[in-house]
Formats: structure tokens, C-alpha cells, sequence
């Protein structure tokens, strides 16, 4: 049993965070933290105070998500919702219509949202819409409301957006007053979601890239509080990973050109509840994948946690000093290559993709057909936008084992997303690949031998069927049409 379960389940039961496993790397730096700003050495001291210290444990709480978001993330979404559904919505419903972004972090979701509505209905937006950000931590919403920005939450957004937007502020970025004016933001803990005071019932709900925090059990109990603040007929829109780990069935899955969302099914029915999550506090939560059914938590999770490991293993306190610590098991001690790769994927994490390059550079002079470090070398050229490096990196690691469906899947989004001129032929035949080889194998890892896989096998699946749907519904069509003509 770890050291820290009396403050895992303390957080757990307090706003549902999972901390099991590879997370409880973010739970040790947060308990140093802790100890070396009071001086309580003492780990049921610090509990109680925990426990007893609501601003306290605001800031514990602060130091155990990544907060890591940037502006115009996963913009296809974005855009189907700004161009698409919203115009819809207009015309049954008065307005303003109201958005919520929840777990809405540092504020880049709702402003981005802010903008792309400002730029498809103009001044008018703002009486169209309201938009409303929510968090569970106090400290990431203050920087929300201050809305200065730097570095890496631009490598999404376009210069010419950024210059209209934003103006130069201490060497950093900030919003112009009338969009950050527009954005309102509250407290948000989404285990008692339905006690938000601001703006539901919601039109649109945001819950993308915030599950990851959140094991099965809490997902849908945290998915019935949302189905509350939902208005009829209004859409829950979910990270593109997050698909299957929220197809719980609270809501409906339903998809539109591409673009998944989740619905009140239809025809309306009492759901069924679970009970408030009040779990002891000297009983351990455990929460295994289930790997089987494809049901496994959201890529983003895995992929952020295994990153962290390196860096958590390399600064922990020693215990004669007084701190909390985690056994390292010896089958975690790595080899220098497994050790690089590693730091390579943290550092990819964390942003650094000059850093992460120049180790990948350096393994792949050593290793030059290593899977692992073709497929980060892939993704880091992705980063960078440089799509024909992108292209070749996952080229090879497809050479080096052709059972790398991560590579096949990013392969065909270089196409999808318009990185690369679109080839609706070599997308048909990536996607198929995907679908083939989890088919035959439904929990491959791809060949990957050290790093996890930056997407799960069912959701890959499950998007590499859709969209190797649509291309080949294209296809037809294109080839239809030319036999005719």
C-alpha cells in the first residue's frame, strides 16, 4: 500500500482527482511542496490541516493538476461548433445561449471559443453567447481572469489572431479587455457540479481533456451532476481521446461529420444515480484499466503521467529529511536508452521540443531503428510543424515494425488534418492498418517497448473506423462521379 493513501483518498473523496499509480508523482512534489512551506514534517499533521484548511487545501490541490492547455486546441472541434452546431441552435432557441467550459484551467478554452465566435458573428457575439469558465483550482482561475499569456499556449494560434487579440504586456501577452471582459469565471468542483451559480442551464457543456484526472466511477457520477446543468437538447463535447471513456451511458454518443458528442439520450428517462462518493479515509481506491473492452483511461492521462516519472524519481527528498517519499520497485530502474527515452517523452510533455529533439537525435544515432523513439521523434516534428519530418519519422517506424498502429493513426491525421496535401488513398490505407492490426489484437502496443502509447488501442480503433468511413464513402463518391462524367 503506498505511503500517501490517506491523501489520496482525502483528495478523492474531497473533488474525485485519481492519483493511483504513475500520478503519484505529482502527489509527491505536492506533499514536499507542502512540507517545506510549513514545516510539518509530520504527515498526519499535514493531513489535518488538509483536512481542516479549506484556502490550504485549495493550494495542495493547485500542485496535482497539470494545467497544461494552449489556445485553439483540438480546433476541429472548435470550428464545428462555432460554424456548424451554434448557427443551428440560434435558430430554435433564445438567446444568449450559454457556454461552459468545466476544468476550464488557465483560461484558454473559453477565450479561444471567445474569439472564433467574435470572428464568425462579429460584435453581436456577445449578446448571442455567454461564456462561462470553471475550475476546481482557485489559483489557475485568477491567472484565467488575468489573462496574460506567454510562450507555448500560442503554438496553435495563428499570428494574425494573436496580433488582434492581444497586446504586448511585461514581456508577455495579454487579452484585450473587451474579450476578457465577455468570459466569466467561477469556482467549479465537478463533483458537486450542479451547485454552479453562473449562467446553466448550459447549451454546451466543454469537458475535453479533463477526464483524465477522473477514474470510471467518478466519470459517471461527475457526467450525472453535468446532465443536470445540460439544457434539452443541449451537447456535451469531449476530448477527441476522451470518446470512449465517457460513453458511459449517461449520454448518447452521437457524431457529425467527424465530430463526436455526447446528448441527453432520447427518449428521456430517469437515469440511474450512485451514491455520493464518501469513501473512508483509511481505505484505499484502486481503479484498473479495462483493456478488453477498449474501455481504458483517456490517452492524454497515461501519456502526461508517464512522463512525469523520470523527473519524480531523479528530485524526491530523502526520508532521513523528514519527507514523504515513494519505493521505487527495482524493475523501474532503467537502462541509459529506456532512461532517455523516457526523459525525451517527459520533456515532450513539458513543451521542451527543442530539448526533447536534440536526445531523440542523439538516441536514433544509437539506435537509428528504435520504435519508440521514431514514433516521439514523429510527434516532436508534429510540435515543431514540420509534417514531412513528421511524415518520415513514423515512415520508419512502421519499417522498423509494421505492427505500429500509432504510427498508421498519425500517418492519416497528418492527411485528416491538412499538415500534409490531402491523400484520401494513403489515409484509407492507414486507417485500415489501425483497424487490421487492433482487430487482430485489440491490445497491441505497437511495438513500443518503453514509452506508453500516447493514444489507447479502443479509441484509435474506434476513430480509425469512422474516419476510414468517411474516406471511403469520398472514395465512392469521387469514383462515381468520374464514371459518370
Amino acid at each position: 500500500m503506498s505511503a500517501f493513501s490517506d491523501f489520496k483518498t482525502l483528495v478523492h473523496q474531497r473533488c474525485g482527482l485519481h492519483l493511483e499509480g504513475l500520478a503519484e508523482a505529482r502527489l509527491t512534489r505536492a506533499i514536499d511542496s507542502l512540507q517545506a512551506s510549513t514545516g510539518l514534517s509530520d504527515a498526519t499533521q499535514l493531513l489535518n490541516r488538509l483536512m481542516s484548511d479549506v484556502t490550504f487545501f485549495d493550494l495542495f490541490v493547485s500542485q496535482l493538476t497539470v494545467n497544461e492547455t494552449y489556445f485553439y486546441r483540438e480546433p476541429d472541434a472548435l470550428n464545428w461548433l462555432v460554424n456548424r452546431y451554434l448557427p443551428q441552435r440560434l435558430t430554435s432557441k433564445d438567446t444568449p445561449l450559454s457556454i461552459l467550459s468545466a476544468g476550464c484551467s488557465s483560461g484558454e478554452e473559453p477565450y479561444s471559443l471567445a474569439m472564433m465566435l467574435f470572428e464568425r458573428f462579429g460584435e453581436r457575439a456577445k449578446t448571442l453567447f455567454r461564456l462561462t469558465g470553471g475550475d476546481v483550482d482557485h489559483q489557475v482561475l485568477t491567472k484565467a481572469r488575468r489573462a496574460v499569456y506567454s510562450g507555448m499556449a500560442f503554438r496553435a494560434l495563428s499570428d494574425t489572431v494573436k496580433e488582434r487579440y492581444f497586446t504586448p504586456h511585461e514581456g508577455r501577452f495579454k487579452l484585450n479587455d473587451d474579450m476578457r471582459e465577455w468570459v466569466s469565471f467561477c469556482p467549479l468542483n465537478l463533483l458537486n457540479a450542479h451547485e454552479i451559480s453562473a449562467g446553466g442551464p448550459f447549451d454546451v457543456i466543454l469537458f475535453r481533456n479533463v477526464s483524465i484526472y477522473f477514474d470510471e466511477q467518478t466519470r459517471r457520477h461527475i457526467q450525472q451532476q453535468l446532465s443536470q446543468l445540460l439544457a434539452p437538447n443541449g451537447i456535451l463535447l469531449c476530448g477527441l481521446t476522451e470518446t470512449l471513456g465517457n460513453d458511459l451511458g449517461v449520454f448518447e454518443l452521437t457524431d457529425d461529420n467527424g465530430i463526436f458528442y455526447f446528448r441527453h439520450a432520447a427518449p428521456a428517462a430517469a437515469l440511474p444515480t450512485t451514491p455520493p462518493l464518501v469513501p473512508l479515509l483509511d481505505t484505499p481506491i484502486v481503479v484498473t484499466d479495462n483493456l478488453d473492452s477498449g474501455m481504458t483511461e483517456p490517452a492524454a492521462h497515461r501519456f502526461d503521467d508517464a512522463l512525469t516519472t523520470t523527473s519524480s524519481v531523479d528530485h524526491r527528498p530523502d526520508n532521513d529529511g523528514g519527507h514523504l517519499s515513494l519505493d521505487i520497485p527495482s524493475e523501474a530502474r532503467l537502462d541509459d536508452a529506456d532512461q532517455q527515452l523516457l526523459t525525451a517523452h517527459r520533456l515532450l510533455n513539458q513543451n521542451a521540443f527543442s530539448d526533447a529533439a536534440t536526445l531523440l537525435t542523439s538516441l536514433l544515432q544509437q539506435q537509428p531503428w528504435s520504435v519508440d523513439a521514431l514514433l516521439l521523434a514523429g510527434l516532436v516534428a508534429r510540435w515543431h510543424q514540420q509534417p514531412t519530418a513528421a511524415f518520415d519519422h513514423f515512415k520508419r517506424a512502421i519499417y522498423a515494425a509494421p505492427e505500429c498502429w500509432p504510427a498508421h493513426f498519425y500517418i492519416a491525421e497528418l492527411y485528416r488534418q491538412g499538415e500534409l496535401k490531402d491523400d484520401p488513398v494513403q489515409r484509407q490505407r492507414s486507417y485500415a492498418a489501425v483497424v487490421r492490426i487492433l482487430t487482430a489484437s485489440p491490445t497491441s502496443q505497437g511495438g513500443l517497448a518503453t514509452i506508453t502509447l500516447p493514444i489507447p488501442p479502443g479509441d484509435a480503433r474506434f476513430l480509425a473506423e469512422r474516419y476510414l468511413n468517411d474516406v471511403n464513402t469520398s472514395l465512392a463518391s469521387t469514383s462515381h462521379t468520374q464514371g459518370v462524367s
